[in-house]
């Protein structure tokens, strides 16, 4: 193997854990973010915490309810 191709292969590699880093990320910011509306945050206190739109927090809420009921 070449060093431009072992080059390739660590940056594919990387790209692969930081997907898997973003994921996980999501996967913990939807908890959060599900938890606190649970105790009674408001969705704009949410959207203003997290620095997302009030939309996507909302549809993030609904997709979590519709998701548990399948």
């Amino acid at each position: 193997m070449t060093s431009e191709e072992n080059t390739l292969e660590t940056a594919v590699a990387a790209l692969h854990a930081a997907q898997e880093a973003v994921h996980a990320a999501r996967r913990i910011l939807t908890a959060a973010i599900v938890a606190a509306y649970r105790a009674g945050e408001p969705v704009a206190g949410i959207s203003e915490r997290t620095g997302q739109d009030i939309t996507s927090i909302r549809n993030l809420l609904a997709a979590s309810r519709s998701s548990r009921q399948g």
